[in-house]
Parts: C-alpha cells; sequence; structure tokens
C-alpha cells in the first residue's frame, strides 16, 4: 500500500478503512475520481451512509441525490480538487432558517452545481413557503396569489402537454386528428400504389378489378394519395383519377379537380376534367377559377379562362376582360433577346432570363453556355461586379473619370441588368369573352370595359323555348 493513504488503493476493503482515510486527512472531504468494480469510474465524492455501514454513497457534481453501493464495488479512490470539497463542508454545518439554505443554494450555483443549488432552493421553501427570493430563482410566478411552477401556470391557464410541447386542448385535439390523418393518409398511399400497379401490369381481369376499386373510393382522407400517385401519371391513370374525383363528394374534391385542370396540358385530359367540374356546385368552382386569371403564369391564365367558358360562368366576363393581357417584368442583360410589343400565347413559359442565376448588392452570378462532350454536357458559373451609379459616386474619393451610359446606367465595369415588362395576349380568354358575351373587341381592355358598363347583364334569363299559357 502506497504512504499515501489518500491515493492508495482500497481493493477488497470496507466502509470502516473508507472512514478511517477521510479522518486521516483531517476530517475534510476531498473530491474523488472513484474506480468501481467492472473498470467503471465517477467523478465525486465518498460520503458515510450512518444508516447503512455496508454501503457508500458517492455524492456527484451533477444529480440532485447520491448514489449508493456497496463498499466492496469501490477499487480505487484518487482525490481530486472540486467545489464538492467544500459543499460537503459548508452542508454539514446548521443552517437556521430559510434565508441560510437560500444563501447556500446561491453558493452552490456559483460553483455550477446546479442541482444541489435547486435541492436548497426547495429545502428553503420547505421552511418559509413565502420566501420570495427561492421562488423567483427557482422560475416561480405569482399567479392569482399563488406561487406556481411554469408549468403549473401553463396548466391554469387551460394548456395541456402533447408530445413535450404546452398546447391548448383544442390544439392537442387538431394535432392529435392530424395525426391520425397522417397515419391514414399513408395506409391509402400504400393500397393506391398497388391499384396502381396493378392497372398497369395486372391480367386484364385484375386491371378493371383495380380501376373500380378506385372509382369507388370515397374516402376523403384519400384524395390526397390519388392526386400525389396518379396526377403526374399515364394520361389513362390522369383520366381516371379525375373520374375517381369527380364521384368524392365535398368542396376538397372540386378543389383538387380545378388544380388538376389548371396544370393539365393534354387536352383530352382537360375535357375530361371539365366534365367532371360541371356536375360539381358551380359558385366555389368559378371563385377559384377568377382567382387563377391573377396568375403570373400565361398557361394558367388560359387554361382557366377556358374552363370557365366550359362551364357557362357569364358572372367572371368582367375578370376575364381584366385577364386579356399578361404583363410580366424580368431582368435581361446587354445583348440578350428582349421581346417588345405582345406576344400571343396559352403556353409560353414566362420568367427571368436564364443567363442571370443570382445577384447581390456587389456581384451578378451567370451560368455559362454548356460544354458539350460525347456522353457529357457540363454547365459552369461565374460572378462580375456590379455597381449602381450612388455606389460608384460613394467610393469614388479620388474623382477617377467614369462612364456612365444612357439613363444613368454605369458601363465602365460589367454588364448592368435591366427589367424588360412583356406583354402576353392570352388566346383563350378571348375566346371565353366571345363564347360568354356574343361580343369581339379584340383585345382592347377599354371596349370591353365600356360595353360590361353599359350592356353586361350577369345572370341573363334563359330564353323562352315555348310560349306560355
Amino acid at each position: 500500500m502506497r504512504r499515501d493513504l489518500g491515493v492508495g488503493r482500497l481493493r477488497g476493503m470496507g466502509l470502516a478503512v473508507l472512514i478511517g482515510l477521510v479522518a486521516a486527512r483531517g476530517g475534510r472531504a476531498r473530491a474523488d475520481t472513484i474506480v468501481l468494480r467492472g473498470s467503471g469510474e465517477l467523478q465525486g465524492k465518498v460520503l458515510k451512509d450512518p444508516k447503512d455501514p455496508l454501503h457508500v454513497r458517492v455524492l456527484l457534481m451533477k444529480g440532485r441525490r447520491p448514489l449508493q453501493f456497496d463498499a466492496n464495488q469501490i477499487l480505487d479512490v484518487i482525490p481530486r480538487p472540486s467545489p464538492l470539497d467544500e459543499y460537503v463542508t459548508r452542508s454539514a454545518r446548521p443552517r437556521a432558517g430559510a434565508r441560510e439554505e437560500y444563501d447556500l443554494s446561491l453558493w452552490c450555483a456559483g460553483q455550477h452545481l446546479d442541482d444541489l443549488a435547486a435541492v436548497h432552493c426547495e429545502a428553503a421553501l420547505g421552511l418559509d413557503p413565502n420566501f420570495e427570493p427561492a421562488h423567483k430563482t427557482l422560475g416561480h410566478v405569482l399567479h392569482e396569489g399563488k406561487w406556481l411552477t411554469a408549468d403549473e401556470v401553463r396548466v391554469a391557464r387551460g394548456l395541456v402537454k402533447y408530445h413535450g410541447k404546452w398546447v391548448s386542448e383544442e390544439e392537442k385535439e387538431k394535432l392529435e386528428a392530424k395525426a391520425q390523418l397522417g397515419s391514414t393518409q399513408a395506409a391509402w398511399l400504400r393500397r393506391i400504389k398497388l391499384l396502381r400497379q396493378a392497372i398497369l401490369n395486372g391480367t386484364p381481369d385484375r386491371r378493371r378489378e383495380a380501376e373500380n376499386e378506385v372509382m369507388k373510393i370515397q374516402d376523403r382522407e384519400a384524395l390526397q394519395p390519388l392526386v400525389k400517385v396518379l396526377a403526374n401519371d399515364e394520361t389513362s391513370l390522369r383520366i381516371l383519377l379525375a373520374h375517381a374525383l369527380g364521384k368524392m363528394e365535398g368542396k376538397e374534391a372540386s378543389q383538387a379537380l380545378v388544380k388538376l385542370i389548371l396544370a393539365e396540358a393534354d387536352g383530352d385530359v382537360r375535357g375530361t376534367i371539365l366534365g367532371e367540374l360541371t356536375r360539381r356546385e358551380r359558385a366555389p368552382v368559378v371563385a377559384q377559377l377568377v382567382k387563377a386569371l391573377r396568375s403570373e403564369d400565361v398557361r394558367v391564365v388560359n387554361r382557366a379562362a377556358w374552363t370557365l367558358a366550359g362551364l357557362d360562368a357569364v358572372s367572371a366576363v368582367p375578370q376575364l376582360a381584366a385577364a386579356l393581357v399578361t404583363t410580366v417584368d424580368r431582368v435581361v442583360m446587354p445583348g440578350e433577346g428582349e421581346s417588345s410589343g405582345f406576344s400571343t400565347t396559352t403556353a409560353t413559359a414566362v420568367g427571368p432570363s436564364p443567363a442571370l442565376i443570382g445577384m447581390t448588392s456587389s456581384h451578378l452570378a451567370y451560368l455559362t453556355p454548356p460544354a458539350m462532350a460525347p456522353g457529357a454536357v457540363a454547365y459552369g458559373a461565374y460572378s462580375v461586379p456590379f455597381f449602381s451609379p450612388a455606389q460608384l459616386l460613394n467610393n469614388n474619393p479620388l474623382g477617377v473619370p467614369m462612364s456612365v451610359g444612357v439613363g444613368g446606367g454605369y458601363s465602365g465595369r460589367g454588364p448592368i441588368p435591366r427589367i424588360v415588362t412583356d406583354s402576353y395576349q392570352n388566346t383563350e380568354v378571348l375566346a371565353a369573352l366571345t363564347r360568354l358575351t356574343g361580343q369581339d373587341f379584340g383585345y382592347d381592355a377599354g371596349a370591353w370595359r365600356r360595353w360590361i358598363k353599359a350592356s353586361f347583364n350577369p345572370h341573363p334569363r334563359p330564353a323562352r323555348q315555348v310560349d306560355q299559357p
């Protein structure tokens, strides 16, 4: 055994030897690295258990209560200084009341012994339930004359805990319903994928059976899985989807059909969807289509107009007149093609020039033309400095002459982007107006507005087919 008993090995020693070692060091407890049987280690203090001489307790830096071990489980005790040294001494002194308990908790907090600090704050409240400093340190709130924990305050406000978060009862019900919906939709998603495989790859009998199963689906929770699986599939499956949604009740199915027709490029599929929409409640469908007339995508605008005409939505004539021409701003660089005047289109993609892929207040980023090799195409990117006239004036203290282009654009260093407004004449909008009104003023929006103000009847009476008696 080593001469320094404080670091001597304690293999096989009982509790009495441990206590003797502490006494040999003058009764002052030391922080220990405690080696346990089985090669485990703990950082803490070995303490005597006065109620059970066959066991020892180990006080840890973190934790509210000491751990208890059999004395023969400890193989080695290696002293290491720590705040626990002084804590053992301080906590052994008698404390007269809540203030002294609280003072000890403050000392523990200053030594990063947070769990022990909380223990002594609670002890202070045990001696004086109205001791305000301890309540505040523990985060308690005075609510209607009572000190409550943060959780108790939330309960008093009607909140409940759901998956670790405090929410209202109403929100909890919504979250539970959403979780249940997600589980149900996942099951529908798996089932619809199996039906799709049967339709595409099954025998003729199995194919017909799977199609019939799809058509019989009425569960509203199956709507989104149906759209997710079939909306971008083959033409025949998109038509099947339109028929299946048409048989489902509710506004959600109507909204899904409108979204499908606005995104559908195939005329046959659009015709099928239109047929299903004619059997739906008209007002919400028309309202959704009218909103689509304000889209910046001319394809969506024209499909919405075509559908409104197919539904004989005379009430939408004023909104159609306002959508005769769609204007879109885009960013171009010098040398890039710029359109002028009007374009007549029903399917042109509109957006910023593909060459410019990003810009900041000081640089512009461009995509380089493709570099092609056998079996490969590669793109690159580069940036150029960008200075506005205001930036150049602020950053040119020497007054160096600089080239300023027409209109104030700086042309001496890097290209300057321009905003170009493109106008698109929507042919399907004009066709819808002509069909619904019997008038044709072309793309003259002013003429349409004057006619609507003077002569338009949003609710025309049907012509009498038989003389009334």
